[in-house]
This record gives structure tokens, C-alpha cells and sequence, in this order.
């Protein structure tokens, strides 16, 4: 059992094997805003290089609209993909602010107002608020732990394996190393390939890496900008096999002519 920093406990991820860590983590961002465009989502490019950090493997990340029934369909779907789903937006006290509502019913329980919520609420009024409206920051899935809130009386919230953060990034980014102690894994080692190559001379030479080395993935990228065309990136959990294979890339790729240019490794957790 996992305890939260106020106290309160967590509970397991899964409703089997209790005291089991998140290795597979989905993000899910909620806000018509952000899918018409209207603000520039930024929690992603901030989520994403720290739960790579901790060793999680992010299985998805998806963007979706202020509908309680899309949201709910989904959240189901993406919980058979993930052991954790980390949501952002969507807490607040307007109309269009569902996201509690959406993650009760995928939770199976009803709202309730916490009075701990209230309690901070009431004594930090903000001049010119109507309480009636920003007491619903009060209301929380039922058996819910808080996340706390460094920034506001309007906390966070987990439960069901969904850790339900506010969509400001600043507030996100004060509250989300709270969910460092529920994510585990090994953190996996990279080699990354710099050249001048075309894609598709080595495309061919790609495929026959990624025979030979099952454990390892490989990516390739256009680079639109600077002195190298492309970058192939090799990742694996053992370094030992991800260098072998970004090797054997290498020698094949001068074969075609075209050299690396540059190599970076970067070790995982396996040393």
C-alpha cells in the first residue's frame, strides 16, 4: 500500500496484486480549448521527459473534448492500455469543467464534497468569486485521495488509477512529482545516430537492425534544420544490445556509401 505525503492512503493500481507499481503510464488532456486550438497544450512536452525519467513506458496520449459521455467511453478503453492514466484540465468551477464528473462514473461512485476541500476553499475567499460556484472544487469522486495543491485550496485527485491534475501548468508542474512514488520501471538506454543519409537509403538496413535485434527499437527522424539529415534513434533495456545494434546499423549504412556523423549513448539503469 502506497501512502500519500498528507496521509492519506493511495491504494493499489490494480484491483490484483496489491503494492503494484505503474510501469505503463497513459496521458489524457481534456479541454475543448485545446483541441480548437485557442491555447498552446504544453503538460505533455513537461510530462513526458519525467515519467521517461522514472522509468515509466508512456503507452498513449490523447487530447480530449468537455463531453462527459466521449470522456468516460475512452477513459475505459485507455484503462486496459495503461496502469495509470494521468488526466489534466477540466477541475475547475465552470460548466464546461467535467472532468470529475467523467472520471465518478468510470470509477463507479458519486460525487461527494470533502470537507477538507471545503474547509481550504472557505478560508481563502477571493474577492468578487461566488462561493455556490467555487465550491463545486470541493466536490471529489467519493474514496478519492487529494493530490495536494501547493498553488491552490483546489487540490488534485486519484482514484481508480487516474491521477486527475489541474490543466495549468504552473499548478502541474508544482503538484506532479506527486506521482513519482507511484511509477516505477527501468529507465531504458539510447544510442542515437547522427547522418547526412537519406531515409530511404537505409531503409532496408533499418528493417534488417530491427530483425536481428527483436529486444531493441529503432526510429528514424528527419532533421528539417542544422548540418545532419536524419537521426536514427536506437533504444533498448539493455545497453549492451542497443549499442550492438545501433553498431550493426552503422557498418551496414556505410556500405551504402553515407557515414555517421556523430554518436550519442546514453545508459539506461542496466549500467
Amino acid at each position: 500500500m502506497i501512502f500519500a505525503p498528507f496521509g492519506g492512503k493511495i491504494g493499489c493500481l490494480h484491483e490484483t496484486g496489491e503494492g503494484e507499481m505503474a510501469t505503463r503510464v497513459g496521458i489524457v488532456i481534456l479541454g475543448d480549448e485545446v483541441l480548437k486550438g485557442e491555447i498552446r497544450e504544453a503538460n505533455i512536452a513537461y510530462m513526458l521527459p519525467l515519467l521517461s525519467e522514472w522509468g515509466a513506458e508512456v503507452a498513449l496520449c490523447a487530447i480530449l473534448p468537455d463531453d462527459v459521455g466521449v470522456v468516460v467511453r475512452h477513459l475505459r478503453r485507455y484503462l486496459e492500455e495503461a496502469d495509470i492514466l494521468v488526466l489534466t484540465g477540466g477541475i475547475g468551477p465552470t460548466p464546461d469543467d467535467i472532468t470529475r464528473d467523467a472520471v465518478a462514473e468510470v470509477a463507479g461512485v458519486p460525487l461527494i464534497v470533502h470537507p477538507e476541500v471545503k474547509a481550504a476553499l472557505e478560508a481563502r475567499p477571493y474577492q468578487g468569486a461566488n462561493p455556490k460556484y467555487r465550491l463545486l472544487m470541493a466536490h471529489v469522486p467519493e474514496g478519492a485521495t487529494l493530490i495536494p495543491n501547493p498553488l491552490s485550496p483546489a487540490p488534485g485527485f486519484f482514484i481508480h488509477r487516474m491521477a486527475v491534475f489541474p490543466g495549468i501548468p504552473k499548478m502541474l508542474q508544482a503538484m506532479f512529482e506527486w506521482l513519482r512514488p507511484m511509477v516505477s520501471g527501468s529507465r531504458r538506454s539510447r544510442v542515437t545516430l547522427y547522418s547526412m543519409a537519406p531515409e530511404s537509403s537505409y531503409a532496408g538496413i533499418m528493417r534488417e537492425a530491427m530483425e536481428a535485434f527483436r529486444d531493441v527499437r529503432v526510429g528514424s527522424y528527419p532533421v528539417s534544420d542544422g548540418e545532419y539529415r536524419v537521426r536514427v534513434v536506437f533504444r533498448g533495456e539493455s545497453f549492451g544490445r542497443t549499442a550492438a545494434c545501433a553498431s550493426h546499423f552503422e557498418e551496414r549504412l556505410a556500405d551504402t556509401g553515407f557515414t555517421v556523423l556523430r554518436r550519442d549513448e546514453e545508459r539506461g539503469d542496466d549500467g
